[in-house]
């Protein structure tokens, strides 16, 4: 199979993002995430879900104005209305959210294949003559039968749809697997039918499930921004973007100089903080502090580094603390112009871990406390209030 070197990122920060529990976005920003996505280079959005509410429909139009270079989409269900909705909200695209497994069939939709595909053909033939860009997203396509998931596709394309996406919806499939299923489909839907797959991080493997994706043929990886989103959220655009520039050597189009600046500005609006050993973004990416690792940098920072923090918009740094060596003491020394004898060095040294272990685990408590309390109350609904909203509206109606 001959592989397209170009990898075309599709971004649902703002739909699927927002979609992670006791998340929301304004609408300044959503459409400063959505102008800061489009100066990193991703070149397609999934803006929202225009069902949601007529904010919604007016935010999504906002962003459809601004002019930007990526083209932008809504995600709807199979339903023409909600065609009629992206249409009122100016985009180009439609990520039409299609339920491919029996499971889903019969207990969300309460239908068969045969009906799934009578409302898959008239829901895409609506968009297409509404001028929009129809991508078909096989919804739950990880627990399918391939052969359906082969024919509705294949018809899809028949029927006006130009891309499909293959969803790992409730996460649990695994590299290997994943390969096989878009191999599968990818050798018998039509060639010029673009693949993109959109997975979920339930057991930790959405993003080896996505360059697995890729490397059978895939091109279009859905991600967002810090892998927020539903439960334990989707691939994040950093590592599937660092993926593809160190280890596939694909072209992707991202400004990789943006990326931690961008992971930032989410962190800010979204309030899920980026852990410290994230890869790429976190805080301790590129910071040493083990003794043998920063002796290794010291001599060649090749040793210890496989991504120059540079390229990522980065910095990298030596911390002090209980497991610091006698080489980072003298490098700190020698960029001020000191001298030291080795015992002074030691002495230092001592110095330096008795005064980290002096300060005790007072400040950790204290976080985890006040963070136990942030995510239950900003990431969360209390329920005492949603009970006086009822007994309010009820009385008030009765």
């Amino acid at each position: 199979m001959q592989l397209a070197n170009r990898i075309y990122i599709v971004d649902g920060t703002l739909r699927e993002g927002e979609q992670s529990p006791g998340v929301y976005f304004t609408r300044d920003e959503k459409v400063e995430i959505a102008r800061a996505l489009d100066q990193l280079g991703v070149p397609i959005l999934d803006a929202g879900m225009p069902s949601v509410s007529t904010e919604e429909r007016e935010t999504i139009s906002a962003i459809a104005h601004q002019g930007l270079r990526a083209s932008i989409g809504v995600s709807i269900r199979l339903k023409k209305e909600e065609v009629d909705q992206a249409v009122q909200c100016d985009v180009k695209e439609v990520f039409i959210i299609c339920p491919v497994s029996s499971l889903h069939l019969r207990l969300k939709l309460g239908t068969d294949e045969e009906g799934v595909k009578k409302s898959a053909k008239e829901v895409i033939d609506y968009a297409s003559r509404k001028g929009l860009l129809v991508n078909l997203v096989a919804e739950d396509a990880s627990r399918a039968e391939i052969p359906f998931i082969n024919e509705i596709l294949c018809d899809a394309y028949g029927w006006g749809a130009r891309r499909a996406f293959l969803c790992d919806t409730v996460g649990v499939m695994e590299p290997f697997r994943m390969k096989e299923l878009v191999k599968k489909v990818r050798d018998q839907i039509p060639a010029e039918m673009g693949l993109g797959v959109h997975c979920h991080n339930d057991l930790g493997l959405a993003t080896a499930n996505t360059l697995a994706s890729i490397e059978a043929g895939a091109d279009y990886p859905s991600v967002t921004v810090n892998g927020i989103g539903e439960r334990a959220g989707n691939p994040p655009l950093h590592e599937i973007v660092l993926a593809l520039e160190k280890i596939f050597h694909r072209e992707h189009g991202i400004d990789m100089k943006r990326l931690y600046r961008l992971s930032r500005l989410v962190e800010q609006y979204s309030g899920i903080f980026i852990p410290p050993h994230a890869p790429i973004v976190g805080l301790n990416a590129f910071r040493h502090e083990s003794g043998i690792h920063v002796d290794g940098i010291l001599k060649n920072s090749l040793t210890y580094k496989a991504i120059d923090p540079e390229e990522v918009g980065r910095e990298a740094s030596f911390v002090l603390g209980k497991h610091t060596g006698t080489q980072a003491i003298l490098h700190l020394l020698k960029q001020r112009g000191y001298e030291a004898k080795e015992e002074e060095l030691r002495e230092i040294l001592r110095r330096v871990k008795e005064r980290k272990m002096a300060g005790g685990k007072r400040g950790i408590r204290k976080m985890a406390e006040e963070l136990e309390g942030y995510y239950k109350e900003s990431l969360n609904f209390p329920m005492e209030a949603f009970w006086e909203i009822v007994e309010e509206v009820l009385k008030k109606n009765g």
